[in-house]
């Protein structure tokens, strides 16, 4: 697939995704589709749309599309969404990039002086508003976001400071979303030739006991090779990892750095270095098991994602990195055997020193896989010849279409496998676990979410999929989007994913009986009845929800705590739900 044509398929799909009413505008959905493969990518995570614009005058324009809030990094994440309405690519002037950042900027500090006190509740970014004054003396680090389906051949501005606050910016224009969609999902081969491209080779120990799934070896690499290998090759290299770098200034990133700038030499003592696979290798023996790598195939990064991209950003301010040298595990599997699956535990048990929030759970576990089977060979019942694309692993969609051959197929591949039919590991857990009456889980963010789905799945009391079983999981996707339209044609301002999961979820434990998953598949839709009782009970969770027992309580924090659910069954004349060890903790 060429540029053009990814361009073309966006375009395309954010009118589609507003004529089936999924948006009110093609803005809105071109801000959702794109802030989507941000998020699908964990470039950033638990993005929320708040869009908000006031342009009466240049001085006092200001503006944002969307926000995440990090509370456990302190970093709050402000998006800028530049829709160009041509068919064709066009490129962002210097001045319109200048132009949003200002705007975003000039959003946060109005929103810092108080400026939800004059907005309505109603109105999109009034949560986020409300936040910043709330929560201004806690952020220490504000990223800024140009997103847009244009092309951007300019560098963000520089990081400055402000009043003890840290701002930085990044753009994500249209070409560098597709070079990340198109790695991420591209399964294709990283053949790092050492020597004839770097001018390097690595000394590696082999392990010395000889096993038939694999061989082990270990070794160092100096850090301006890996930098500029990951430079070259980009989340390419890392597309079986678990996470992929968030460029977030946490205290991760800032040790990494300040390290190669500070005490170079120090580098292999404090970093754990980086664990990873390859197909193969070209080696020259040294003898007592020692080799010379000088080629690698097939090679990825499994765990170091941070160091990695770390290393490159230093390599890119020109820090002297002559000193720095990376320990690094390299594993070669010698069968395709189960290799996944091996591949998946080198990542999660690499990664789970770390304390992270993303999830550490891959997409190659036999529950995924047999998601992804079903989904298949699964029709949709209609004369329609369509099904539901299950993406078990990042960007499978665009791999399976980019594959099409022609452009006759590729149009036969969207027809049966419609963008609106993809349903990503996370949406569906996010849908399932609605229907389990687990509201504030899912208000915790999608990977929140996945990591408690997950733990549910191994440990056996989510069953392992059938036929039954995935079209149930549809049934509720088809439910949870219906829902999300209603909430959206109410009106009720910035909390309609909260109201969402937990209409849903209400509605479950008022009138589960009511709810057929059965006929939902059948007909892809649900009836009027259920939508009449939705319309309903997503008035009461408004009404619930923004009224806590705290005056002042931030409402989407308050969305994340089991007591907010135990309540409002509580206010409906029901039995408080039973605590649960799994949703033991309590994370913001």
């Amino acid at each position: 697939m060429m540029l053009e044509d990814f361009h073309a398929m966006v375009c395309e799909d954010a009118r589609a995704d507003h004529e089936a009413g999924r948006y009110r505008t093609t803005e809105e959905a071109m801000e959702g589709i794109l802030c989507g493969y941000l998020e699908e990518e964990q470039v950033i995570n638990d993005i929320q749309l708040s869009p908000y614009q006031k342009t009466n005058t240049s001085r006092q324009a200001m503006m944002v599309s969307a926000h995440a809030f990090d509370e456990k990094n302190a970093t709050l994440n402000l998006l800028a969404v530049k829709w160009e309405r041509s068919n064709k690519l066009v490129k962002m002037s210097h001045n319109d990039v200048n132009r949003m950042f200002k705007m975003v900027r000039r959003f946060y500090r109005n929103a810092k002086a108080g400026m939800y006190k004059e907005m309505e509740e109603t109105d999109a970014a009034y949560t986020l508003a409300q936040l910043i004054y709330e929560r201004q003396s806690f952020i220490s680090t504000v990223r800024v976001f140009l997103v847009s389906n244009a092309i951007v051949d300019i560098e963000p501005p520089a990081d400055a400071e402000e009043e003890d606050t840290i701002f930085s910016y990044d753009i994500w224009d249209i070409d560098r979303i597709f070079r990340l969609i198109g790695q991420a999902g591209n399964a294709g081969e990283n053949d790092i030739r050492l020597r004839d491209q770097y001018d390097c080779s690595i000394c590696m120990l082999k392990m010395q006991a000889d096993h038939q799934k694999y061989d082990c070896y270990v070794g160092m690499l100096p850090g301006i090779v890996l930098a500029r290998i990951y430079d070259e090759h980009g989340q390419q290299l890392i597309e079986r990892n678990v996470r992929s770098f968030l460029q977030a200034k946490n205290a991760v990133n800032k040790g990494i750095r300040d390290t190669v700038r500070d005490e170079p030499e120090m580098f292999m003592a404090y970093n754990n270095g980086i664990s990873t696979v390859a197909a193969w290798i070209e080696a020259d023996e040294l003898g007592n098991g020692v080799v010379s790598v000088h080629s690698l195939h097939d090679w990825q990064i499994v765990n170091g994602g941070q160091t990695t991209a770390s290393l490159a950003n230093a390599y890119k301010a020109n820090l002297d990195m002559s000193q720095v040298f990376v320990p690094v595990k390299l594993t070669i599997l010698k069968s395709n055997r189960q290799k996944d699956l091996i591949i998946a535990h080198i990542s999660k048990y690499a990664n789970s020193q770390n304390k992270i929030t993303m999830s550490d759970f891959s997409a190659n576990t036999l529950w995924h896989v047999e998601m992804e089977k079903l989904s298949r060979r699964i029709w949709v019942p209609s004369r329609q010849r369509m099904r539901w694309f299950y993406e078990r692993a990042r960007g499978q969609y665009l791999v399976e279409l980019n594959r099409q051959n022609t452009v006759a197929r590729k149009k036969t591949f969207r027809e049966e496998n419609p963008k609106s039919h993809v349903v990503t590991k996370t949406i569906a857990a996010k849908c399932m676990m609605c229907a389990m009456q687990k509201p504030y889980l899912v208000s915790k963010g999608s990977e929140t979410n996945f990591v408690k789905f997950m733990e549910l799945v191994e440990a056996g009391k989510i069953p392992f999929p059938n036929e039954q079983y995935y079209k149930h999981m549809v049934a509720n996707v088809i439910l949870f989007d219906k829902c999300d339209r209603i909430v959206k044609s109410l009106q009720l301002g910035d909390y309609k994913a909260n109201v969402v999961a937990y209409t849903i979820a209400l509605t479950y434990r008022l009138y589960e009986s009511e709810i057929d998953l059965d006929k939902i598949w059948a007909r892809q839709n649900i009836d009027e009845k259920l939508e009449l009782l939705l319309k309903k009970l997503a008035q009461a969770v408004w009404e619930h929800i923004t009224h806590p027992t705290i005056e002042g309580t931030n409402i989407t924090q308050w969305c994340k705590r089991e007591e907010c659910w135990n309540l409002l069954l509580k206010r409906q004349g029901l039995d408080i739900a039973s605590v649960e060890e799994e949703d033991e903790d309590e994370e913001a």
